[in-house]
């Protein structure tokens, strides 16, 4: 009898032990979870404008304007949103067109790509201290490997427009907006250390640095602008 329960001990903390072992992170994966070819969206609790502009890959300002949809674009769970422009009849491409042609005849001087990034003045910094960059599928940030217990800081100045982890494969997330063209988004984080709606300044702590399925202490990292990634190498300094 005493065997049958030392028997029954031993099993129980193998068991526990083996169940210990397998526990892992998430595996980091940044799908968007809308559909490229969805017509439209119903808003589910904690979304923002900017998190489901996010998924689906779209300009939050494309967004807001085919809905409707004015500053602080605010929305309601249960409600549908239109994630295509509405199809345009022929009279108003016509009138889209001539006012294209009378823009062309004014001749009026925009910002070149070029000079761009100087108008922007926005500086970006790494949001760690890198010690190795991975570059993701589908071109849609980096990940970068830094150190247990390490922060992780705003790349640029701005205002926390999704704080959560409703968007799924990100973990932790926030996104930033520091402009009316660039947003930046740090994921993987184990905690968060501002709120949604909180305004940061340049190199901010804004999170604590999260572990992979490796175990190793990562952040993933992106930069979108006009609703599209872009090469953080091209924006960061070089290291």
């Amino acid at each position: 009898m005493d065997k049958l329960k030392i028997l029954y001990v031993l099993l129980g903390l193998i068991l526990s032990s083996c169940s210990t072992n397998n526990i892992q992170a998430p595996v980091l994966n940044q799908n968007n979870s809308i559909s490229t070819h969805a017509v439209s969206y119903v808003v589910k609790p904690n979304d923002t404008l900017y998190s489901i502009a996010w998924k689906s890959g779209k300009d939050y300002k494309d967004l807001a304007a085919w809905n409707g949809i004015s500053t602080p674009f605010t929305i309601f769970s249960g409600q549908k949103l239109r994630l295509l422009p509405k199809k345009q009849s022929k009279k108003t491409k016509n009138k889209i067109n001539n006012k294209k042609k009378l823009y062309k005849k004014h001749k009026v001087k925009g910002v070149t790509s070029n000079d761009y990034k100087k108008t922007l003045k926005l500086k970006w910094r790494w949001p760690i201290k890198v010690r190795q960059i991975e570059k993701n599928d589908g071109n849609t940030g980096v990940t970068l490997v830094g150190k247990r217990n390490e922060l992780v800081r705003s790349g640029e100045s701005g205002k926390v427009v999704y704080a959560g982890s409703g968007l799924k494969g990100y973990g932790n997330l926030l996104i930033i907006k520091h402009n009316e063209e660039f947003l930046s988004a740090y994921g993987f984080n184990k905690r968060l250390l501002v709120k949604e709606g909180a305004f940061i300044k340049r190199g901010q702590a804004i999170a604590e640095i999260g572990l992979d399925y490796k175990k190793r202490s990562i952040v993933f990292f992106e930069i979108r602008r006009r609703g599209k990634s872009v090469s953080v190498t091209r924006y960061l300094p070089t290291l």
